[in-house]
């Protein structure tokens, strides 16, 4: 068997919810690590590499299983990290520099999207979603294929994992999807 440095590479994009069900967090991964073990086997010859922007949630569950399979990931950043790091709490914050720092390469930041400056996309609204759906879209187009942590509904905004979904049929690309539920919102 090559070394990993040997081997062409199959890159999985991850997209999914920030908010799923906490009590079945456990559940989700080990589907995402019965997924990633079905092409580690299924592709002998090539490094099955995890692509995640580390959002709370689906992205980082997935970058979780993929490290202990021992796999490698890579980190696509939907805006300089100084405006990313808003998103997260302080705990989260904390895990989020954690994984940059164990990523196979310093993380890459995407190219701003048409009329998004660091300005308006550093306020939640229209140019941050616009971003996101870019960041999403980057992700599925680095990728051999996708790997979504999904609620099966349409996006209720722009930028969401169902907008995610219908772009990688767009492009043809193979997806996998774990069902998952999401937490209720507060109203």
């Amino acid at each position: 068997m090559k070394p990993y440095y040997l081997k062409e590479k199959l890159y999985v994009g991850v997209s999914g919810h920030r908010d799923l069900k906490k009590s079945k967090m456990d559940d989700y991964k080990e589907e995402v690590k019965s997924i990633l073990m079905k092409l580690i086997r299924e592709n002998p010859d090539r490094e099955v590499i995890v692509v995640s922007p580390l959002a709370d949630g689906a992205d980082r569950l997935a970058v979780y299983a993929a490290k202990e399979l021992e796999l490698r990931y890579e980190v696509l950043l939907p805006m300089p990290s100084y405006l990313y790091e808003k998103d997260f709490s302080l705990e989260s914050l904390q895990e989020y520099k954690a994984l940059t720092m164990t990523a196979m390469d310093k993380p890459t930041v995407i190219p701003l999207c048409e009329g998004c400056t660091e300005e308006n996309i550093s306020k939640y609204g229209e140019y941050r979603d616009k971003q996101y759906l870019k960041t999403g879209e980057e992700i599925v187009d680095r990728s051999n294929m996708m790997l979504f942590l999904w609620d099966g509904k349409p996006s209720g905004g722009t930028g969401g994992t169902g907008d995610i979904v219908v772009y990688t049929e767009q492009k043809d690309k193979s997806f996998f999807i774990v069902e998952c539920e999401r937490e209720a919102k507060e109203e």
